[in-house]
């Protein structure tokens, strides 16, 4: 029997589940949207507000707090071995413009509940903790999202972190400096033994499935392309159907195109556009250009690769069907992640210990772990949320799924790091 399997059967450590639904509902009030939703941009002035509430906590709960040139934040614990690596679980507190309560939030507050349940039950662990909080992951006022642990991984360099500029305008260095979270911290000062992250399915496979949890063994890959589609403006009263090159047509033409080539390739493939702009908005002009960007997913790399081409000669051969052209550029590509076997197999036995309906599943969607799994070993726990609904006001998980998840967390990482109760050997 696993050390998670005999600590769950005797005086296990367990979350303190109304402290971690009370600050969930502490969180929501700062950033506050149509009753249910937030939106608080990654170093607004509402994140800094739920930065500052973090903080606080964290340091009733003894920990030290640090950060980065990206503004990650990292509350620490020490463990009866400085010398070892750390033990660090954590995710995100900014939020989509509409977005939820949890997406992201419910990783980071369950990091630090697992923590206080250790304070709680006078564990000390072997290996030092970090509870993180990962800068600008949606992406929406910085781009690209996963910023923060991209940085923190090496993907981006410390000169394009700090020129980065966000969409209202604000360079990324300043709005950290002002917000008070650009620390002196470097990767280097942080060698991790293994990272964890608890989140939001963000689909409907588990509330389906009837399980409490996800055991999460990879995430999808991913290819953005950006495509500008160029026609010819013109009088929309004037110029014949059969003379134009309707830009905007020709888009519309692209969706259906690209939907159909998605179906093709599979049930695991994911074919999206959720950007698309036209250069005028007359009503009575014919758009001469638009833009789009795809969002291509697969969890086979070559899979992956071969659909990006498919969708950039679609976009092309479509345009031409509408005698308009198509430029096609690649914006971001993330290939697909496997998560380290050990650390994805304490997260199962840790459920399976605590008797937890689960589920083996990969992540549709991106998170701060995929980077992190580039350094150092790294699983996912998932928890369910209502009707799968997530970037969205009316996201919901359920305060026992909260606690159950984060029970799973706190026992995967306390095997992982090691632990000593008072009064034991």
């Amino acid at each position: 029997m696993s050390g998670a399997a005999r600590r769950s059967r005797t005086n296990a450590p367990h979350v303190n589940a109304d402290r971690l639904w009370s600050r969930h509902m502490d969180l929501a009030r700062i950033g506050t949207i149509e009753t249910t939703g937030n939106c608080r941009l990654a170093l607004s002035d509402e994140d800094a507000a739920a930065r500052e509430l973090f903080a606080g906590w964290c340091r009733d709960a003894g920990l030290t707090l640090r950060s980065d040139r990206a503004g990650n934040m990292f509350a620490l614990r020490p463990g009866r071995d400085p010398g070892r690596a750390v033990v660090a679980a954590g995710s995100h507190l900014d939020t989509q413009p509409h977005g939820g309560r949890f997406d992201g939030i419910s990783g980071v507050l369950a990091a630090l509940e697992a923590v206080e349940a250790l304070n709680d039950a006078g564990i000390e662990t072997e290996a030092p903790l970090a509870v993180i909080n990962w800068t600008n992951e949606e992406g929406v006022r910085f781009a690209p999202g996963l910023l923060g642990s991209a940085w923190f991984a090496g993907r981006i360099a410390d000169e394009t972190l700090d020129n980065i500029v966000s969409a209202d305008g604000a360079r990324f260095a300043d709005e950290a400096t002002r917000t008070g979270w650009r620390g002196d911290m470097v990767p280097a000062d942080l060698t991790l033994d293994s990272f964890f992250e608890l989140h939001i399915e963000q689909g409907p496979i588990l509330e389906d499935a009837g399980a409490q949890v996800g055991v999460v063994t990879s995430v999808q890959g991913l290819r953005w392309l950006d495509v500008a589609i160029t026609g010819r403006d013109a009088h929309a009263g004037t110029t014949p159907l059969g003379a134009r090159k309707d830009a905007l047509l020709a888009a519309g033409a692209m969706l259906v195109a690209l939907h159909r080539a998605g179906l093709a390739a599979g049930s695991d493939a994911r074919v999206s556009v959720g950007r698309l702009a036209a250069a005028t908005d007359g009503p009575s002009t014919i758009v001469g250009h638009a833009d789009l960007v795809i969002d291509i997913r697969h969890p086979d790399e070559e899979v992956l690769v071969r659909l990006t081409g498919i969708c950039a000669e679609v976009c092309r051969a479509t345009a031409a069907e509408y005698d308009c052209a198509a430029e096609v550029s690649e914006r971001l590509a993330i290939p697909p992640r496997l998560f380290d076997g050990d650390c994805v197999a304490l997260v199962e036995a840790a459920a399976s210990a605590l008797d937890l309906n689960y589920l083996r599943l990969p992540s549709g969607a991106l998170h701060d772990a995929a980077n992190i799994a580039a350094l150092t070993p790294t699983a996912m726990v998932f928890v369910p949320c209502r009707d799968g609904i997530s970037h969205n006001v009316q996201e919901y998980t359920a305060p026992e799924d909260l606690a159950a998840g984060a029970d799973v967390l706190l026992h995967a990482m306390l095997e992982r790091a090691g632990c000593r109760s008072d009064g034991q050997g």
